[in-house]
């Protein structure tokens, strides 16, 4: 039972990471049009963005491709249940991988780290 809760939790964080790239690009965005940087194009164009801000639409659009695999993952494995403590452990280096990736991505986007 207690892998079950990990395995929630784990998915969750990785739900809350998504969340929290979506507040970014949100705070993001509204500084660079309140700078003045962008006009009503941006809208239209994403880019129109300056790149802190196209940095930070990317990493949200990553967060729905490969971990919609790690949610559908988990959902068969908790439907059969599979909660073996490497089954728990895999979710949390993937999240932590995860958040890391968010880190460069959004920072200072260095190529090497992410694909690492």
């Amino acid at each position: 039972m207690e892998n079950f809760r990990l395995i929630i939790l784990a998915a969750t964080s990785q739900a809350l990471l998504t969340v929290a790239i979506l507040m970014l690009l949100g705070a993001r965005r509204r500084k660079a049009y309140l700078a003045g940087q962008v006009g009503s194009k941006a809208m239209l164009d994403d880019r129109a963005w300056p790149d802190d801000v196209l940095k930070a639409s990317n990493n949200f659009k990553s967060q729905f491709e490969v971990p919609v695999l790690f949610f559908a993952a988990i959902s068969v494995a908790l439907a059969t249940g599979i909660t073996a403590t490497v089954f728990a452990v895999m979710c949390w280096v993937f999240v932590a991988a995860r958040v890391g990736h968010s880190i460069v991505h959004c920072g200072s986007n260095v190529l090497a780290p992410r694909f690492g």
